[in-house]
């Protein structure tokens, strides 16, 4: 077998190494393709024919790929100010949702909802998992289409896309499953939950810098293993087995959302719920990666939407890390403690001996173990509320901190030995949740008439 370097232009993210690996191991001769992003550049072995930079061209034209046996000059982007106005306009909303008390969508823990969870997979389809795995996607419908034809009717066109998410599915319910158990048979301490917390957002940091353009890291990289991926796409015709297949491994091409649902189900310690924490997650992915398959457009195949989609999401993806990292740690409320040289402010744990006049007096306690306890209060409207935690372990996590939204809305922190105080006048009839500063529910109070 002879082997030739092609370096390449247009290469953005690791769906273009994927995609670019099938299209060329689909050309007669063509045994061995390992596409590089960080190098620019794919290494291919061939039979008798090598193939021509003009026909590699033509095959890959409609990608934005360009081929050529000597590397291509850098060029300068001079057009970075559109994506940090995106990407800043984005966080500004999220701001603004947070402060309306509605980030516990985004903001999740082994703790949320599974609604969260589902709402999470949605923000990851439409950003990281898209960036990867999207090019994935555009391959097998366009592959499929090459063997088909596009004159089927709607089942035929949208097959591969059903079994390549039905795939997806399968292999998220199982790897929940398997998480889950092992968080089960492993009890997880609160330092233990710390260092896996960081760990996840160091996968997650490292993954967005990739999608920045920062190529230093472009060499960490979690790619399908080459030799699997040539015995997928070795038949030029596909069956209905390879998007089942695809779909199936792709837990294999983690994006930092899937790192961080993968830390969560393992962190919840029950192999049920970690799988519904999988499921519902994967869930949320198929909608976005669906619609980029049934459409077909050229949106990811677009070099310059594209890369600028792809920097737009890893910007906000290195904000969600340090967003996240503080919440889970507390690093502002640690910083304000320490260094407010004396001028600390009330923060709810200064009322202890001054109650208001005939307040409605509601105690718990927490503990490590059972959380807030008891977890369930009815109070009177337009009468004040003293609500007071004795607080006898310290609080971890997202955990760290409670608060009472619409009722109590600046976050307490869980301290060892404090007797934690909010004080305050029910105005609306209805049931309050009382949160952590994420939103993860741990108890309720009820204001009546």
């Amino acid at each position: 077998m002879a082997k030739q370097v092609y370096y390449i232009k247009g290469m953005h993210c690791a769906s273009c190494e994927i995609l670019i690996e099938k299209e060329l191991l689909l050309i007669p001769g063509v045994t061995f393709a390992d596409a590089s992003l960080a190098r620019g550049l794919v290494n291919i072995e061939y039979g008798k024919q090598k193939p021509s930079i003009k026909n590699l061209n033509e095959k890959l034209k409609d990608n934005g790929y360009l081929f050529s046996e000597q590397a291509f000059e850098e060029e300068k982007n001079t057009k970075i100010w559109k994506v940090l106005v995106g990407a800043f306009t984005a966080i500004a909303v999220f701001l603004i949702i947070t402060k309306l008390g509605l980030s516990s969508f985004i903001n999740v823990s082994s703790e949320s909802s599974l609604s969260a969870f589902f709402v999470f997979g949605l923000i990851a389809g439409v950003s990281s998992c898209a960036a990867l795995i999207g090019g994935l996607v555009l391959s097998l419908s366009k592959q499929w289409v090459e063997d088909y034809g596009n004159n089927g009717g709607l089942v035929e066109k949208i097959k591969p896309h059903l079994l390549f998410n039905f795939g997806r599915l399968i292999s998220f319910f199982l790897l929940g499953l398997l998480l889950g158990f092992l968080g089960e048979k492993f009890k997880i301490s609160p330092t233990i939950t710390s260092i896996l917390v960081l760990l996840v957002s160091g996968v997650m940091l490292v993954l967005a810098l990739q999608m920045v353009g920062i190529k230093a890291f472009n060499r960490f990289r979690v790619t399908l293993p080459k030799n699997l991926f040539s015995r997928l796409v070795k038949n030029k015709k596909s069956n209905v087995t390879e998007p089942f297949v695809i779909g199936f491994l792709t837990f294999l091409l983690p994006c930092g959302f899937t790192v961080a649902a993968e830390g969560f189900a393992i962190l919840s310690g029950s192999p049920l719920r970690g799988l519904l924490i999988m499921l519902l997650f994967a869930l949320g992915t198929m909608i976005p990666l669906l619609i980029i398959g049934f459409s077909s457009t050229k949106f990811l195949s677009n070099q310059n939407l594209s890369e600028k989609f792809l920097k737009v999401a890893g910007i906000l993806i290195i904000f969600f890390v340090v967003y996240n990292i503080n919440f889970q740690f507390g690093i502002d409320r640690f910083i304000s403690d320490n260094w407010n040289f004396g001028n600390k402010a009330n923060n709810g744990q200064l009322n202890i001996e001054t109650p208001i006049a005939n307040a409605q007096v509601i105690k718990a306690v927490y503990t490590e173990a059972s959380d807030i306890q008891p977890n369930a209060f009815e109070v009177k409207v337009n009468q004040p509320v003293r609500f007071e935690v004795s607080v006898k372990d310290d609080g971890y996590g997202c955990m760290s901190t409670i608060m009472i939204p619409g009722l109590w809305r600046q976050p307490l922190t869980l301290r060892k030995g404090q007797t934690l105080v909010m004080e305050f006048t029910p105005k609306r009839v209805g049931t309050y949740q009382i949160a952590c500063a994420m939103g993860v529910p741990r108890g309720t109070l009820k204001v009546t008439n």
